[in-house]
């Protein structure tokens, strides 16, 4: 029984990581054509369709709400497909790519003191040092192995929207660890992703979402595919299953931790960009910070 509960501590966070990691590629597809919210909009449109798709193996019930979780399941959709979305593209306007990926890597850490203070979810020091290790190799690998280019980033107001946009993911993450207490994976990942089509519906449309979906080619179509099934469906249901099973601080930590090394394979093996020897040490920092990150609570 022990050893089938660590499995899935390790299980559900890398299978998160890795999907969505392959969202970054699919997304530079469907970029080409699309604007960013049509985009999202396509994406978790595929991916309603594939959550009722499984509702027979999860039976209708699973469905069932009590209207006091109403608001807090609007609020999923609003924080972690509106909201984070939302701010991510709109701050890409305004700064640079390389600002971006190191905001985001602010995650586990704004997780991590959002869960302390706001849910009292408490780590051991072991777990702590595990967090500012994998960290600390994600700006490794962000910096390519050179601190000075960090020090000469200019930061902006988009920068301000970024960290909006990490902050919509932490409430996120700490409304599931809250619901879960009374709703399954299932049920807050499909609904998260039902309101979150819902509330992405005007921003779509204001970009001309019919228009450009009557000259979709078949390529854009496979990435929608992809990031719909496998990074918005099959990806949540393992990041909310994940919280369920080590907690918000820890799943943030070990899926965005991971998720750096995963797109730099992936570019590999699909845009021949190469891996260098500080992408590997950068990796290894990374790894070593969730071996402590993943062991037991006090």
């Amino acid at each position: 029984m022990k050893s089938s509960e660590g499995y899935k501590k390790t299980l559900y966070p890398l299978v998160s990581s890795l999907f969505f990691a392959g969202s970054f590629v699919a997304a530079k597809y469907a970029v080409l054509e699309l604007e960013p919210f049509t985009t999202t909009l396509l994406r978790y449109i595929v991916a309603l369709i594939f959550l009722t798709a499984l509702i027979s193996n999860h039976k209708l019930a699973s469905l069932s709400i009590v209207k006091a979780n109403l608001i807090p399941l609007i609020l999923l959709g609003l924080f972690g497909i509106v909201g984070y979305h939302y701010f991510f593209f709109v701050s890409l306007r305004f700064t640079e790519v390389t600002n971006t990926a190191i905001i985001n890597a602010l995650n586990p850490i704004a997780t991590v003191f959002a869960a302390k203070f706001l849910i009292n979810e408490q780590l051991s020091r072991r777990n702590y040092l595990g967090v500012t290790v994998a960290f600390a190799g994600v700006i490794f690998l962000i910096a390519k192995g050179n601190v000075s280019n960090i020090l000469r980033l200019q930061f902006n107001h988009g920068d301000l929207l970024m960290l909006l946009a990490v902050s919509s993911w932490v409430a996120y993450s700490l409304l599931i660890r809250n619901l879960l207490k009374t709703l399954t994976s299932f049920t807050l990942t499909y609904y998260a992703t039902l309101f979150g089509v819902i509330l992405l519906v005007p921003f779509a449309l204001n970009e001309g979402f019919v228009q450009q979906i009557q000259t979709i080619s078949p390529s854009v179509i496979l990435a929608i595919l992809y990031m719909g099934i496998f990074a918005s469906g099959i990806g949540y249901l393992f990041y909310n299953s994940s919280i369920e099973e080590i907690g918000a601080t820890q799943t943030a930590s070990f899926v965005y931790s991971l998720v750096p090394i995963f797109v730099a394979i992936l570019a590999l093996l699909f845009f021949n960009e190469s891996i260098t020897a500080m992408m590997v040490l950068s990796a290894g920092f990374i790894v070593f910070g969730l071996y402590f990150m993943i062991h037991k609570r006090k």
